[in-house]
């Protein structure tokens, strides 16, 4: 792989990553209600499920999930579902939500919530399908091929590793202390506009 192709692919990687959606909010969510380990997690399971679908691009299976209608729709209703659950969740939450950014809580649910939020979004299997379509080629090693892998995993994962940073800023978290009941309530109604959003494309 060239340098100068290894920069076109990494561009396009960081370009989906920064696309606003699920994802971004759950990853959000964790940074700041949780603690900062937390939303790295979520972060890294986002990247780890990525390089599943990567991976799925690359060799082929992408393809026989994407031809099979009920396979396909199965993932997109249990991805609305997944969101309405988080939805709910951060609305019934009565408890005062704690800062401590020492604290190792939840750790292994934040990494398999980043790692569901990915894996249970068929879109981002279409992308790669898409995007990975130009630089395949029955002449490219394995080495090739798994570069394609790591590169969209680690290009994912770093993005929202310096996202979690941002978020869990000394000014945003000090906003987020003040107002954590509320702000909790709004990201839960969001989760589920989003849920009911995509039931809604869904069905047209």
């Amino acid at each position: 792989m060239t340098f100068l192709l290894f920069i076109q692919i990494t561009f396009v990687c960081l370009l989906g990553a920064m696309s606003p959606g699920p994802s971004m909010m759950v990853v959000i969510n964790n940074s700041i209600f949780k603690n900062k380990f937390n939303g790295i997690l979520t972060a890294l399971g986002h990247g780890f499920g990525i390089g599943i679908y990567a991976l799925f691009a690359v060799i082929g299976i992408g393809l026989i999930i994407k031809a099979n209608f009920y396979l396909f729709i199965s993932l997109k209703t249990l991805s609305i579902i997944f969101l309405f659950y988080l939805g709910i969740q951060a609305l019934v939450k009565t408890n005062h939500v704690e800062f401590n950014e020492g604290r190792v809580k939840d750790g292994i649910q934040s990494f398999f919530q980043g790692l569901s939020i990915s894996i249970l979004n068929p879109k981002i299997l279409i992308w790669f399908l898409a995007i990975y379509s130009q630089f395949m080629s029955l002449n490219n090693d394995i080495f090739f091929n798994l570069s394609l892998v790591l590169i969209a995993s680690t290009v994912d994962a770093l993005w929202y590793i310096l996202l979690v940073n941002l978020v869990t800023s000394k000014n945003i978290l000090e906003l987020v202390k003040n107002k954590s009941y509320l702000i909790q309530r709004i990201v839960g109604c969001l989760f589920i506009i989003l849920s009911i959003i995509l039931l809604i494309d869904l069905f047209k």
